[in-house]
C-alpha cells in the first residue's frame, strides 16, 4: 500500500497562522452581530449601558436609521435641488428673477411609476447629494465665502478665497468640481425653461437636506413633514452649452 507523502514544512508552519486569521474573522462577525442585535433590541439594561449614540455611530451615522425601520427601501434622508434665473427681455429693458423650481420634486413625479427611470431624471438628486457633501466638507468660514460668491468671481479667485479660509485643499477641489457641474446643469435647464421670457443671463441654485424626525415623534410626523435645511449658492454666469446639449434639454423640459 502506497504511503502518503509527508506534509511540507511550510504547510505545517502556515496552519497556526491560518487558524489565527479565521479566529479573528469569527470574532469580528460575532461582535458585529452583537452590536446589530443590541441596536434592534428593545430597551434593556445592557442596551442602555452601551448607549444609543455609540450604537448609532456604528450602525449608520449618515442615515440615522432607527431600530424600528431596517430595510433597503427605507428612506431616511431626502435632498432637493432647485433652480432660478435672471432673465433679460429680448427687446431690452429691465430684467427679472424667476421663481424657484424644485427639480427633484418634478423628477419624483416623473419617476413615480417608472421601473427604469431615465438618467436625466436622476441628475438633480445626485447633484444635490454631492453638493450637500461638498458643503459639509468645507469649514464654516468657507461656507460663508460660498454664500457670498457672485457671477463676476472667477474660479481661480474662488480657489484662492477658499484656500485662505482654511480647510482641506481636496475639499475645495471637490466643491468646485460639483459647483461647475451644477452651474452647467442649471444653465441648460433655465435656458430651456424660460426661453420664451427672454435671454437667461445668470442662474442660481440651492440644495436642501432633511432627515426623518426623532424616533419618539415618528408616530405623528414623517419625512415629508420635515422642512429642508438649505445651502444657498450665489449667482453664476450662464453656461450656454452646445446646440446638441440645448436641444436635449428642450426635450427634457418639454416632458414636464
Amino acid at each position: 500500500m502506497a504511503r502518503m507523502p509527508p506534509t511540507p514544512p511550510e504547510d505545517v508552519a502556515a496552519r497556526p497562522r491560518h487558524r489565527w486569521i479565521v479566529e479573528v474573522l469569527l470574532a469580528v462577525v460575532v461582535v458585529h452581530s452583537v452590536v446589530l442585535a443590541l441596536w434592534l433590541a428593545p430597551s434593556s439594561p445592557l442596551r442602555d449601558a452601551v448607549g444609543d449614540e455609540r450604537l448609532a455611530s456604528y450602525v449608520d451615522p449618515y442615515f440615522q436609521q432607527g431600530r424600528d425601520a431596517v430595510g433597503v427601501g427605507t428612506q431616511q434622508v431626502d435632498e432637493s435641488f432647485s433652480v432660478r434665473a435672471f432673465v433679460a427681455p429680448d427687446g431690452g429693458g429691465k430684467g427679472s428673477v424667476t421663481s424657484w423650481v424644485d427639480l427633484t420634486r418634478l423628477d419624483n413625479r416623473a419617476n413615480a411609476h417608472a421601473l427604469a427611470p431615465r438618467r436625466v431624471h436622476l441628475i438633480a438628486r445626485r447633484l444635490a447629494t454631492n453638493l450637500n457633501l461638498a458643503m459639509f466638507n468645507l469649514t464654516a468660514t468657507q461656507r460663508k465665502v460660498v454664500r457670498k460668491l457672485t457671477a463676476d468671481d472667477l474660479p481661480s479667485a474662488v480657489t484662492v478665497s477658499l484656500d485662505k479660509a482654511g480647510g482641506r485643499p481636496a475639499a475645495v477641489r471637490f466643491f468646485q468640481a460639483y459647483d461647475q457641474m451644477a452651474t452647467q446643469f442649471a444653465s441648460l435647464y433655465a435656458q430651456s425653461r424660460w426661453a420664451g421670457e427672454g435671454r437667461v443671463v445668470q442662474v442660481q441654485f440651492r440644495v436642501g437636506r432633511r432627515t426623518v424626525p426623532p424616533y419618539a415623534q415618528r408616530a405623528s410626523a414623517s419625512l415629508d413633514d420635515q422642512p429642508f435645511l438649505d445651502f444657498s449658492f450665489g449667482w453664476r454666469r450662464v453656461f450656454r452649452g452646445s446646440l446638441e446639449a440645448r436641444e436635449t434639454f428642450d426635450s427634457f423640459v418639454g416632458e414636464r
